[in-house]
């Protein structure tokens, strides 16, 4: 009789990550000048933790396969009963090389006057993006690991599993797929935060066992960190995600001028070509050598936006309205310590130097008494312009995970906004900076896809009449219809 704790298989999943966006995993302490500093380990390393990658690939694994799948992977305990099962999984931390420190401003924006709120500046530490590490799982197959029940109702996502009944291998596989096309970890994930990604397509390697001279493979691993023919390769233009996600891309050409103010100035800026000093005020942000929006602007734009659909459409202090907002996007009271993660997850905008020209723009403070110009305020900024009106450099990335009909409903309306201009991004609003267009948008959603066109005329490609069904949807549930 087998023993049901003897190992009968082991499963490798190596490869190397990249962060693609800021990093933030606190380290819950500050040193009296940054309000929140970093992780880091007894030797001044950068790190992700394995506890962290942990939930969030479970959380993915769960939204793809469901919870009982997950908890055979990843483990569970059952509180009132003690019931559950030991992981078969073991995930490493991520110890990460090349992590330049960046820092960035926050402030808590009042949603109704659209200004900052008294006393809710912060600032933080950020690993920029472009640190790499090594990520190693390791998954343990012991004798009685995968009941029958489960082999018979599973979802498989690849054939080549699906033929072999082979629930575990399936998802590694899976993890290899989520892991290439990418992850959030850390603080701030639903602002940009914390993407993270294999650099190559992850690969899965098995050591089955019960076939002739894999335990001798697996020792040579061992012995060597050598590993031979891989079972299973990521394809790298595959992207993960659940049918009941929205995700959506706009890419958007700029209209006007474009400022996300970084007053720290670096060097360059402050002398002309001439080698004349210049007062510079404050130049357009950039990361790793692109100009980057925040996803902490775009998404504070984006709320502010889709309260006044939801007001306009409900009336003011419409509770359905308010709710709906604050299930899709989140929300916290302080005074009762409750509150809801957000679902609607944006990435950074990230723009390649070559897309946008830099051109000093100077400006004069204006004495409102007097309504001439007052002394010694003449500040120069330094915006970026599209230098060609044919390119699309701004792309806006928005998953929202498990989606309504109503919630995809206000997130086309939201394209609306955007693609007509009437969204700002960045400073200098009230001088018409940050204006943006529409171009293209691509959607999925409930196993369909739609493509929005703007060229010689408006193209969508889709189901129409299902789209507005997603709109109807919402006006329904905010006027209780």
């Amino acid at each position: 009789m087998k023993n049901s704790a003897s190992v009968v298989r082991k499963l490798l999943l190596n490869t190397d990550i990249q962060t693609k966006s800021p990093l933030r995993i606190g380290s819950g302490t500050d040193d009296g000048i940054t309000d929140i500093l970093i992780l880091k380990d007894k030797q001044g390393n950068c790190f992700i933790p394995g506890t962290s990658l942990a939930g969030v690939l479970r959380a993915e694994l769960e939204a793809l396969y469901g919870e009982t799948a997950a908890d055979l992977l990843f483990g569970y305990i059952e509180d009132k009963t003690d019931a559950g099962n030991q992981s078969l999984i073991n995930i490493s931390d991520i110890v990460l090389k090349n992590a330049g420190v960046v820092y960035r401003d926050g402030v808590a924006i009042d949603y109704v006057t659209g200004t900052g709120i008294d006393g809710a500046k912060y600032d933080y530490e950020a690993i920029d993006r472009g640190a790499e590490g090594t990520l190693q799982v390791e998954v343990t197959v012991r004798g009685g690991s995968v009941s029958t029940n489960l082999q018979n109702g599973f979802g498989y996502k690849h054939k080549a599993f699906a033929d072999k009944n082979d629930v575990i291998g399936d998802m590694l596989a899976s993890l290899a797929d989520i892991l290439t096309s990418g992850i959030s970890v850390g603080a701030l994930t639903a602002k940009g935060f914390g993407k993270i990604a294999a650099k190559q397509p992850a690969e899965v390697y098995d050591f089955n066992f019960a076939e002739s001279k894999a335990a001798d493979s697996w020792l040579n691993y061992l012995q060597t960190g050598k590993l031979t023919q891989p079972a299973y390769k990521a394809d790298k233009k595959e992207t993960v995600y659940a049918d009941e996600d929205f995700v959506m891309t706009v890419a958007c050409a700029m209209r006007s001028s474009l400022l996300v103010r970084d007053t720290d100035v670096p060097e360059k800026y402050k002398k002309d070509e001439q080698g004349n000093k210049l007062n510079i005020s404050s130049v357009q942000m950039q990361s790793g050598g692109d100009f980057v929006v925040p996803g902490t602007s775009v998404k504070g734009v984006l709320r502010n936006a889709a309260s006044k659909i939801v007001t306009a459409m409900g009336g003011y202090n419409n509770a359905a309205g308010t709710e709906l907002l604050n299930k899709l996007m989140g929300f916290a009271n302080e005074g009762s310590n409750t509150g809801s993660k957000s679902r609607m997850f944006v990435d950074e905008v990230y723009i390649k130097p070559n897309n946008v020209t830099e051109l000093r723009h100077s400006r004069n403070r204006i004495d409102r008494f007097t309504g001439g110009t007052a002394d010694g305020a003449l500040f120069t900024d330094v915006p970026v312009w599209q230098s060609d009106k044919s390119l699309t450099p701004v792309n806006i990335s928005i998953t929202v995970k498990k989606c309504s009909s109503a919630e995809a409903g206000l997130l086309l309306l939201l394209l609306k906004e955007i693609w007509l201009g009437n969204i700002n991004i960045g400073s200098g609003k009230a001088i018409g900076r940050g204006v943006l267009y529409g171009r293209k948008c691509e959607i999925n959603y409930n196993g369909q896809k739609y493509q929005i066109a703007q060229t010689d005329k408006f193209e969508v490609t889709g189901d129409k009449a299902q789209l507005e069904a997603y709109v109807q949807a919402l006006a329904g549930e905010i006027n209780g219809k």
